[in-house]
């Protein structure tokens, strides 16, 4: 029976994401370029606030730090006792 309710409900998601997959590519390209880029947050500034051009780094210098802390918990003594 569960089983059953399982596979009909999948079903039903699945059947839901199809027919809704459509609607929402259609809503999302009518809408036109200005309105995306503008923000209420920027509205009113003399000058430009937004910067030139973007770069990734600050992103993969990060992503390099958690990944040292990650491995280096690793590398913990599972023995090791506060009394050490």
């Amino acid at each position: 029976m569960m089983g059953t309710m399982k596979y009909r409900l999948m079903a039903l998601y699945v059947t839901v994401a199809v027919a809704l997959a459509p609607i929402i590519a259609f809503a999302k390209s009518s809408e036109d370029e200005d309105t995306v880029k503008l923000e209420a947050r920027l509205e009113g500034y003399t000058t430009t606030v937004r910067m030139a051009s973007s770069s990734t780094a600050l992103t993969w210098l990060m992503i390099g730090f958690l990944s040292a802390v990650a491995i280096a918990v690793l590398f913990k003594n599972a023995k090791r006792t506060h009394l050490d």
